[in-house]
């Protein structure tokens, strides 16, 4: 069952895909949505109950991309989805920007800016170097290691 956040949630992004052409993008979409040519931009969002400046961003970002001089693609990625891919870009805060070109890791923006970081860091992010992705450490142990120091 839905939690009544999620289900506001999916109302708005269901405006931002009719007002903005944006792109709700689940498990089997997202890997074609995230590969295809150009910029991309994904939103990584978490429960609005947890995390309520989720709301704020699905307000900054259709009025920060005004400002964008770049042809970018957006997608939207609802909590489950979003936390199931997000180790693999190393994202731990919440709501994230993902910016992809051609496929291509550029970078993130993690937590919630003011609309002006926005203007100016989207730019920055889609004109970056592609880059390998950071990810979330996990130690590595040998399991046939001795236990002991000689």
């Amino acid at each position: 069952m839905t939690s009544p956040s999620i289900e506001r949630l999916q109302e708005r992004f269901g405006t931002l895909q009719a007002r903005y052409g944006y792109h709700l993008l689940d498990a089997e979409s997202y890997e074609d949505f995230a590969k295809a040519p150009g910029n991309t931009l994904i939103l990584f969002a978490d429960d609005p109950a947890k995390v309520p400046e989720t709301w704020d961003l699905t307000i900054i970002l259709p009025e920060a991309l005004l400002r964008l001089e770049a042809d970018v693609r957006v997608g939207l990625l609802l909590p489950a989805v979003a936390r199931s891919l997000a180790p693999r870009y190393g994202i731990r805060i919440w709501p994230a920007l993902l910016a992809l070109r051609d496929g291509d890791y550029l970078g993130t923006v993690e937590g919630l800016k003011d609309w002006s970081s926005y203007v100016r860091l989207l730019p920055e992010l889609l004109s970056a170097q592609p880059s390998r992705p950071p990810s979330i450490g996990i130690p590595v142990t040998n399991a046939n290691a001795a236990t002991h120091c000689h």
